[in-house]
């Protein structure tokens, strides 16, 4: 894969094998000079050396980042800003440190630099959030995209192969939807179909062997195409979003279980968008493609499976039944509910 930079309005993409080697360059290219590194605990090893390398008195680092943005650990990094002088965020992993640095940065102005280790996307897109339930504070703004995002390859050779799968079955998902998006355009379209290919090609590649360092370039890239190019999402993203909220599941988890059903759901009403899935997954059913792909690399195909009771299905049509999200196709309450009642067995899609 062909190292590159990419200049947005807003955000600089470094991309390369090697790429993190960088980072200094680019804290120099925005005159940064002491920053914090944000990242989860699981991350602090490699955290510690990045600071050394950028040097004691540049670089801090604060371990504090959780799955889910939690109030408590928002104000943990809030005060580690405040102790170490930072006057910037790197966050270094994926969803849950690039999330909880944009919501620093929605509500600071400061800036940020994003070092990428996993192909959820959350750099690329403009909404934060901090809490969950009654406790959650939410927006979208341009103030909280990164100034840099840096993809390398090398600093996704650890993360398992489990979950590799399921962060790239992640940024399949707005692949997917960007195809039958109501924003959606021929270019957006070339790009999302791209990087279903790719993924598709790709995550058996690093189930089968972690250490593939073209497979992991390739889904990287993917990744970026699928979400740092979208259309606007429907169906899919409301379904996973919605269960992940409600019974604080795994992110990824949710949207590799809601892909298939969703699109599934939507063939009849999107008849391009589902051509273009098969073309691209190299198959004759779109839906039974992807949950054949959830299969093929080992992943819980059913909503059951990663958590969410049995219970909840009417509790979850109900809220989806009052949403107002755009979408190929209108469904009813009956309708969503056989929707979420299929994704939650985990049988094959058939709508």
């Amino acid at each position: 894969m062909q190292s590159f930079t990419w200049q947005t309005p807003i955000t600089r993409i470094v991309f390369g094998d090697g790429a993190s080697d960088a980072l200094g360059d680019e804290l120099d290219r925005l005159s940064l000079d002491r920053v914090l590194i944000l990242c989860s605990p699981g991350r602090t090893s490699l955290a510690d050396s990045i600071a050394a390398a950028l040097g004691g008195e540049r670089a801090a680092v604060s371990p504090v980042s959780e799955s889910g943005m939690p109030r408590a650990a928002f104000g943990l990094l809030k005060a580690d800003v405040e102790r170490t002088g930072a006057e910037a965020l790197v966050a270094l992993g994926g969803g849950s440190p690039i999330g909880l640095a944009k919501a620093w940065a929605a509500e600071t102005g400061g800036p940020v630099v994003a070092v990428v280790t996993t192909y959820s996307g959350s750099e690329m897109q403009n909404n934060w959030y901090i809490g969950d339930g009654q406790d959650r504070v939410q927006g979208a703004t341009d103030a909280a995209l990164p100034r840099t995002v840096i993809y390398d390859p090398a600093l996704t050779i650890d993360l398992p192969p489990a979950v590799s799968a399921a962060s790239g079955m992640n940024a399949m998902a707005h692949a997917v939807e960007t195809l039958y998006g109501p924003d959606t355009n021929p270019v957006l379209c070339t790009l999302a179909t791209d990087a279903i290919r790719r993924l598709a090609a790709t995550l058996p590649r690093i189930v089968g062997n972690p250490a593939d360092r073209a497979a992991r370039a390739e889904a990287l890239y993917a990744a970026w195409l699928a979400t740092g190019f979208r259309a606007t999402s429907g169906l899919e993203h409301a379904l996973a979003q919605r269960v992940r909220s409600r019974f604080a599941l795994n992110h990824a988890a949710c949207h590799t279980v809601a892909v298939p059903y969703a699109i599934a759901a939507n063939a009849a009403a999107a008849p391009d968008a589902i051509r273009q899935i098969e073309q691209a997954l190299g198959v004759e059913n779109a839906a039974q493609g992807l949950y054949d792909l959830n299969r093929r690399l080992g992943l819980p195909t059913g909503f059951g499976a990663i958590g969410m009771p049995e219970d909840g299905i009417d509790e979850i049509a109900d809220i989806l039944a009052g949403m107002n999200f755009p979408n190929p196709r209108r469904f009813d309450r009956q309708e969503l509910r056989a929707i979420v009642a299929q994704a939650h067995g985990g049988a094959a899609p058939s709508f």
